[in-house]
């Protein structure tokens, strides 16, 4: 299918974007190890994912000012649209502008992204939270009707504290001109603890919305991802438990009004600290098992462990293989690298944060995407 062809094809289908339960909406901030994850992804992966981006702030210049990394953030706006088009393609993207500094350029960037992005030929759905700021729905949905690309709305648990206003503050919405189909239902509950509780409370809450059946898309969101490893030692297997993903395909067993398809934050803990950024993490491979996430815990700057943990892992039983997933060819690839370099530290390839978190973050999405399109 030429490119034309291709723009022409998945726009017919756009304002229709529906897809069942074994789906996934992988949740991942805008940064380069995730582009490089998202892109990277096998062409039959693609077509059960759709990403949920997050645009975050970028990282101020020394002595730069907060109004300067602001508009500088808003002169590279068209180019983000530019960048998710080339990173992911013309099939159906959210994008969320909820981590950014203020209501002014939440709107805009929304407004801005998603326009541009329909001006390519892609299909952005811009996604919004029920107690966003009027500028910023309104401006959502003055974009969504030239755009037609339909909008995500996201809820969270304190939504589900009054019922009653959670679907008033929905039907304001609806009232702007849009309906049930046109809307994708994102329930966020975040972490999910050290158990299922938190999952099991919320997932039944969530089947009580109004009218679940008539929505576009329904979702369920949560990480379990820690925020630290802290808890894991040095030189010993660590295991955490999948617990997002357990409670889900435990809950699609359940006589539920709608199966919702899965949402998770990879291999990230889901409340985002900006200050985190700038901190040197440790050199450890997080890397997704069918029900655990196996982490092989390095030393702070120690980036000759990142090495020797891929020499150990690909002798694993439980190593995927260097054809399963563009991030396991690359553990595999500096595994084989690890005794030259310790013969010969100067020739470097010890690989960074950036594209260890690439390959993990690869890793997971290819696997996560086989789990949800296999169910039976």
């Amino acid at each position: 299918m030429n490119l034309k062809l291709e723009i022409l094809s998945l726009k017919k289908g756009g304002a229709n974007n529906m897809f069942n339960s074994k789906h996934y909406i992988p949740i991942l901030k805008w940064k380069r190890a995730e582009q490089g994850a998202l892109k990277a992804l096998k062409g039959e992966s693609k077509k059960v994912i759709t990403p949920l981006i997050q645009l975050v702030m970028p990282k101020s210049k020394p002595q730069e000012q907060l109004d300067d990394v602001i508009k500088r953030f808003e002169g590279q706006l068209p180019e983000i649209a530019k960048k998710i088009i080339e990173v992911w393609g013309y099939a159906p993207i959210f994008i969320d502008a909820s981590l950014l500094y203020s209501t002014p350029l939440k709107s805009k960037s929304l407004d801005i992204i998603s326009r541009e992005g329909h001006k390519l030929g892609g299909i952005f759905i811009p996604v919004i939270h029920l107690n966003d700021d009027d500028q910023i729905k309104n401006s959502t949905l003055a974009a969504t009707k030239e755009t037609k690309s339909g909008l995500c709305i996201r809820l969270v648990c304190s939504d589900f504290t009054d019922t009653i206003r959670m679907a008033d503050n929905i039907a304001v919405i609806l009232a702007a001109g849009l309906n049930e189909s046109d809307i994708d239902l994102l329930v966020d509950i975040k972490e999910t603890g050290n158990n299922s509780d938190k999952y099991s409370t919320y997932s039944i809450l969530s089947q009580n919305i109004p009218n679940l059946s008539k929505w576009r898309n329904f979702i369920f969101a949560s990480g379990s991802f820690p925020e630290d490893l802290s808890e894991c030692r040095l030189d010993e297997e660590n295991l955490i438990s999948r617990i997002d993903w357990k409670s889900w395909n435990e809950n699609l067993s359940k006589s539920l009004k709608r199966k919702p398809a899965f949402s998770d934050y990879t291999i990230q803990h889901p409340i985002y600290k900006e200050a985190v950024q700038f901190f040197h993490p440790t050199s450890s491979i997080k890397y997704t098992l069918e029900n655990d996430w196996l982490i092989m815990k390095g030393k702070k700057q120690k980036f000759e462990l990142y090495l020797a943990s891929a020499a150990e892992l690909i002798k694993d039983k439980r190593f995927y293989g260097e054809n399963f997933s563009d991030g396991d060819k690359y553990i595999d690839e500096k595994a084989k690298h690890f005794l030259t370099y310790i013969k010969k530290p100067a020739i470097k390839g010890t690989g960074s944060t950036e594209t260890w978190l690439k390959a993990g973050i690869n890793h997971h999405l290819e696997l996560v995407a086989h789990q949800v399109s296999t169910l039976t």
